[in-house]
């Protein structure tokens, strides 16, 4: 699938087997008006492309909230298993 999450003008993907030009867990944040960036599962930095001071901070408090999942997720995508989406928590 990929999409792991999709809210405001956001929407977050993992692809399977994707450690080639990151070597490190990330996931890619695309947005509607087709910015891109790869961000790091471990600290949330940028490792590719650029977001907004709004998206960055959207960005990194869904990462604070969901990180074992994306860990989850990142652990499946190198084992080219199928990714499931990450659902809001209730709060």
């Amino acid at each position: 699938m990929g999409e792991l999450a999709r809210f405001e003008d956001i929407r977050i993907k993992m692809y399977p087997f994707d450690t080639q030009k990151h070597k490190e867990p990330h996931f890619h944040v695309i947005l509607t008006d087709g910015k891109k960036a790869s961000v790091a599962v471990a600290d949330g930095r940028i490792l590719e492309g650029e977001l907004t001071r709004r998206h960055k901070d959207l960005v990194m408090a869904w990462l604070l909230i969901h990180k074992e999942d994306i860990w989850d997720r990142w652990n499946k995508a190198v084992a080219g298993e199928y990714l499931e989406r990450i659902e809001p928590k209730q709060i």
